[in-house]
C-alpha cells in the first residue's frame, strides 16, 4: 500500500485513539475485573450493581454460600439504606458474616440502633473494663453484631422497626443481663478489618510472590490491587514493574476461573476477557503507563493506534475487495 493511501487510515485511527484516551475513564486492572464479574453474576439483580465496588466483591463472596447470600439479598431489599454502610463496616468479619448468615434483616435494626445511640450500662462497662474514652459508632454497633452471635433472636428479636423508620429497643431485664455476659467474653477491635491492607514492601512485590499467590476472595483480590498500586506509586520503576507484573499475574488467575470452571491458561483467558471486553485493554495502557511514570494518554494513544490501523486496513481491503466482486456478480 502506497503512502498516499496510508494517509486516511493513519489520520482516522489517531483521531480515534485520541478520542478514547480523552474520554475513557479507566480502572485498575482489578477494578474492573470485579465489574465484568459483578455484572455477569447479578444480571438477576441489576440493583446491586448501583452497589459501590467494593459492596460488589463483597456480593460475589457471598455468593458462595447460598444462605448467606439469600440473607444478604433480603436485607438490602427491606433495609435498603442501613444494610450497604453495614456491609462496607464489617462485611469482611467472619462474626458478621455468622450473624448474617443466621439473623438475615432482623440483624440490622440492631446494629444500627447500636450505631447511633450511646448505650449507657455499655458505656458504664466500657470505663470499667479500662476504656478512657466513649466507645464510637463503629465500636457500639461491633458489639451489637458480637452480641446477636451470643443471644441470636433474644437480642435481635427486642428491635422494632416504627413506620416512620425509627428503630425502638424494647428493654428488658434478660438484655442487661445478657450485656453483663457480653462483655466478659471480650471484644475484638475494629483494626482487625484492615488485616489485609498491611503495607506491601517491594521485596513482595517481585517475580517471585506471584507463583504463591492464591486468590480466594474478590475482596482481598480487590484490596490486593488497590494496596500494591499505593505502595509501588512513589518507588522505582523496577519496583513499580514487578508490581504491575504481579498484579497482572493475579488478574490472570482471575479471568481464568472467569472464563471456565475449567482452569484456562491465565494468557488465554486474559486474551479472551480483553476481546470480549476492550475497556480492560485500555485500562492496561493505564497501568502501564502508572508504570513508566507518564500520563495515560501516552500509552493509550500509541496503544489504541497500533490496534486500530491494521483492523482499519483490512476492513478497507474488504471494502475494496467487495465493490469488485458485486460488479463482476452482475456482468
Amino acid at each position: 500500500m502506497s503512502k498516499h493511501r496510508l494517509v486516511w487510515p493513519v489520520t482516522l485511527a489517531l483521531l480515534v485513539a485520541g478520542l478514547i484516551a480523552a474520554f475513557s475513564k479507566p480502572m485498575m486492572v482489578e477494578e474492573r475485573l470485579i465489574s465484568i464479574s459483578a455484572h455477569d453474576q447479578f444480571r438477576q439483580h441489576p440493583e446491586l450493581l448501583e452497589q459501590p465496588l467494593p459492596i460488589q466483591a463483597l456480593l460475589l463472596d457471598y455468593q458462595t454460600d447460598s444462605l448467606l447470600w439469600l440473607k444478604t439479598l433480603s436485607a438490602l431489599h427491606v433495609y435498603p439504606e442501613h444494610t450497604p454502610m453495614l456491609l462496607e463496616l464489617f462485611g469482611d468479619e467472619p462474626e458478621f458474616r455468622r450473624a448474617l448468615r443466621a439473623q438475615g434483616e432482623s440483624l440490622i435494626p440492631a446494629v444500627i440502633h447500636f450505631y447511633r445511640n450511646p448505650v449507657t450500662s455499655i458505656e458504664v462497662l466500657n470505663r470499667i473494663s479500662g476504656g478512657d474514652a466513649a466507645l464510637s459508632p463503629e465500636q457500639r454497633a461491633w458489639h451489637a453484631v458480637n452480641f446477636a452471635n451470643q443471644e441470636g433472636d433474644d437480642f435481635t428479636g427486642q428491635f422494632r422497626v416504627a413506620p416512620d423508620g425509627a428503630i425502638e429497643w424494647i428493654w428488658t431485664e434478660r438484655i442487661t443481663e445478657g450485656i453483663t455476659q457480653f462483655f466478659t467474653s471480650g471484644i475484638r477491635t475494629l483494626e482487625t478489618r484492615y488485616r489485609t491492607d498491611q503495607e506491601i514492601r517491594a521485596s513482595d512485590l517481585g517475580w517471585a510472590a506471584v507463583d504463591a499467590v492464591i486468590i480466594g476472595s474478590a475482596v482481598k483480590f480487590l484490596k490486593a490491587g488497590r494496596v500494591a498500586a499505593n505502595t509501588a506509586r512513589s518507588a522505582s520503576v523496577t519496583t513499580r514493574t514487578a508490581s504491575y507484573s504481579a498484579r497482572l499475574a493475579r488478574a490472570g488467575q482471575v479471568t481464568s476461573a472467569m472464563v471456565s470452571n475449567a482452569k484456562w491458561p491465565a494468557l488465554i483467558a486474559f486474551g479472551y476477557v480483553t476481546v470480549k471486553h476492550p475497556a480492560f485493554l485500555n485500562d492496561l495502557f493505564a497501568g502501564a503507563a502508572s508504570v513508566l511514570g507518564v500520563p495515560a494518554w501516552a500509552v493509550q494513544v500509541p496503544g489504541w493506534f497500533i490496534i486500530i490501523l491494521p483492523l482499519l486496513i483490512v476492513l478497507r481491503w474488504l471494502f475494496r475487495a467487495a465493490r469488485l466482486v458485486v460488479p463482476a456478480r452482475q456482468s
